[in-house]
């Protein structure tokens, strides 16, 4: 089967549904491959205080156009056409989901086990600098952020 081939194949399993709300980040994990690329949407002040909690919405583009003709949208400060029950949440376009699926493809490469406190990580460095990091780059992050504790631990334990 030729790439295009592959690409159309993957295009076509894939399910459209108009919306889905995500209670949270591992639902979504769950989802991958699964869905159609739409817009992801969060509110990004809640993820960045607790990520693993924060539940993500699935809208069609399709969907939200025959909500906003029926008058049941509205639009945010970023002027994202948002489902109106969003209106004072917060709730803001976040990744596209085929950019959320790479930023997981690419910790998959390395073939080791990935967690969610990877992907997040993974996920919060490509929404800040548009940009992806590979599975021992997080790795290593994670490793001296460790350390870091470790080492505030030991302070705050000799200063008492």
């Amino acid at each position: 089967m030729s790439r295009y081939e592959d690409r159309m194949a993957d295009y076509n399993r894939r399910t459209r549904p108009d919306s889905m709300t995500f209670g949270n980040l591992q639902e979504l994990v769950a989802m991958h491959g699964q869905l159609h690329n739409e817009w992801l949407y969060t509110d990004v002040e809640h993820w960045n205080e607790d990520p693993l909690h924060t539940p993500i919405y699935y809208f069609s583009e399709e969907w939200l156009g025959e909500q906003e003709e029926q008058g049941l949208t509205v639009q945010n400060d970023r002027e994202d056409i948002l489902p109106a029950r969003f209106a004072e949440q917060g709730v803001q376009t976040w990744l596209e989901l085929a950019t959320f699926e790479d930023v997981i493809d690419v910790l998959k490469q390395a073939k080791q086990p990935i967690s969610l406190t990877m992907i997040v990580m993974a996920l919060n460095y490509y929404y800040e600098y548009d940009a992806f990091l590979d599975y021992d780059q997080v790795a290593s992050r994670i490793q001296a952020i460790d350390v870091l504790h470790q080492v505030a631990e030991h302070k705050q334990s000799k200063d008492i």
